[in-house]
């Protein structure tokens, strides 16, 4: 039978307990995301991302600062002597520049194009934020596979409680035929001895699988976040259908991001080499102003101001650019073989499980039939026992045989449940 491109899975039903709350592994899925302390990491990097592609926005906002400063110089700007005195002859007298001087100023700058460098940052922005988030998708994801341990656990530990206490019943119902046969002097005491032997010794195994089951829905209530009360069913998952021909790993997603963001760094390298202009505005007031002969003569504070267009291109970006590309180039090739063993790895996983699977399934073709005949022997054997034909060990190794029986079948059914569900988390449905 061939289960590799699809999974059917057919669970067997559990009858729960009128009143208790029943529990299913979809919902413990949901309670370990959301209890997960790692959740909170996802508002801290949309927030960042926000911060990040607001302050990217920013490149062509205006550019606006303040300054002041006064100073006092050695030397200043003056005319010779002889013009001076040629000056005066005209009544003109040129006391020069003053040695202190004073400038209040602000300064607007307003980027009329910048080489796409404003919109290479938002795509950067974006592509950080998809990685970040996708990282964290990921570490989530691995927790399913901790879900399955624990939840699959507790069914097995639980199915193994069930056929301990069925063992019981029929050993006690045993019991009270071997009391009446003693009384009856047909049988030996110590054919009571050893299955009262029997029912000690499976309670205490029972006390023990009881311990467990609390030990493992302890560890899982920390994982979901709440306290897991003993009367709560946890239910065998229901029919589900996995499909090996579509992968949806959130880590070939992660790799795709992460490729994206390669390529935003490789656009960052394009415009960082390109021109950028830009308009200027200058305004001040002190002195000395753009008219220096005015401060020459009267040495006045004045209002001045200056506009125009910038124009700057910084070539040192090609001095590394070739090198650059190539380390892009090297980490794109590197995150590209992550991919392809990745893959690869998902590919053996995939061919181990489906042996196990396909293993369960030929194994579950035959439990009902060996539980069917382990029954009848059982009851063919309390029948010779009755009738004096067989010894009581022969007829506890017969209920003990039946016993196992039962337990491989649900052992073998679960297995098989776990095993497709190892499979969906493999490959994310």
């Amino acid at each position: 039978m061939n289960f590799f491109r699809h999974i059917l899975v057919v669970a067997l039903p559990i009858a729960a307990l009128p009143c208790a709350h029943a529990i299913s592994i979809d919902e413990c899925y949901r309670m370990v995301r959301e209890n997960y302390p790692l959740i909170k990491q996802y508002e801290l990097t949309e927030a960042t991302s926000r911060y990040s592609f607001e302050n990217a926005a920013m490149g062509y906002a205006p550019r606006i600062s303040l300054s002041g400063q006064a100073v006092y110089q050695s030397d200043v700007v003056e005319f010779p002597a002889a013009f001076n005195d040629l000056m005066k002859i005209v009544g003109i007298d040129m006391a020069g520049m003053s040695r202190d001087q004073y400038k209040v100023q602000i300064d607007i700058s307003q980027t009329i194009w910048d080489g796409g460098y404003s919109k290479a940052q938002r795509e950067a922005a974006k592509a950080q934020r998809e990685v970040s988030a996708l990282t964290l998708d990921k570490d989530m994801d691995a927790l399913k596979s901790r879900v399955n341990q624990m939840y699959f656990g507790i069914l097995m530990l639980e199915t193994n409680l069930g056929t301990n206490v069925r063992m019981d019943t029929l050993l006690t119902a045993n019991m009270a035929a071997v009391e009446s046969a003693v009384k009856n002097g047909t049988a030996l005491q110590s054919d009571m001895d050893n299955i009262r032997v029997e029912i000690l010794t499976l309670r205490q195994h029972r006390k023990q699988i009881e311990s467990s089951i609390r030990a493992y829905k302890d560890m899982l209530a920390l994982m979901i976040g709440r306290k897991i009360e003993d009367g709560e069913v946890f239910e065998t998952p229901v029919m589900q259908i996995v499909d090996t021909s579509s992968n949806r790993r959130t880590e070939l997603l992660l790799f795709d991001a992460r490729l994206k963001e390669m390529d935003t760094k490789k656009r960052m390298l394009d415009v960082a080499v390109m021109p950028k202009f830009a308009f200027f505005a200058q305004g001040w007031y002190g002195k000395p102003g753009l008219n220096i002969f005015d401060d020459m003569a009267y040495g006045k504070m004045s209002w001045n101001g200056v506009l125009g267009i910038t124009f700057k291109w910084d070539i040192s970006g090609f001095y590394t650019r070739k090198n650059d590309l190539r380390t892009i180039e090297a980490g794109k090739r590197s995150i590209e073989l992550q991919r392809d063993v990745f893959k690869w790895n998902t590919d053996i996983q995939n061919v181990q499980i489906q042996k196990e699977i396909d293993r369960m399934y030929d194994m579950q073709a035959s439990d009902d039939e060996i539980v069917r005949l382990r029954e009848s022997v059982r009851k063919a054997s309390e029948s010779k026992y009755r009738n004096g034909v067989i010894t009581v060990n022969e007829l506890l190794r017969d209920i003990i045989s039946e016993n196992d029986a039962v337990t491989e079948r649900s052992r073998h059914h679960l297995e098989l449940l776990k095993n497709i569900y190892d499979l969906k988390i493999l490959y994310n449905q």
